[in-house]
């Protein structure tokens, strides 16, 4: 049951956290939507191994492999995140 209150507390979070960045003029639903999609991409990755034989002698290598390429592609992603414009934000 505790686990009703964590998913409450991480929503209100989001919701704070989406209504400060909409007052600064710092938030766009398309780059939202993209980092949404992103996400379910290295969730995919990563529990894409679990779907093979567990028992076989490549599950580890192949496990950890997923996790080094979804590791990857996360500081990717936040390195390029890092460098968006957003149409109405103040330029510096």
């Amino acid at each position: 049951m505790a686990w009703i209150g964590i998913v409450l507390l991480v929503f209100t979070i989001a919701v704070a956290g989406i209504r400060r960045a909409q007052r600064a003029g710092a938030w766009s639903w398309s780059k939202f939507a993209l980092t949404l999609g992103f996400m379910a991409v290295i969730c995919a990755i990563i529990t894409a191994p679990l779907l093979m034989n567990t028992n076989s002698t490549y599950f580890w290598w192949v496990y950890g492999a997923g996790w080094a390429v979804a590791l990857g592609l996360m500081v990717c992603f936040i390195i390029w995140a890092r460098h968006w414009k957003f149409p109405n934000s103040p330029q510096k």
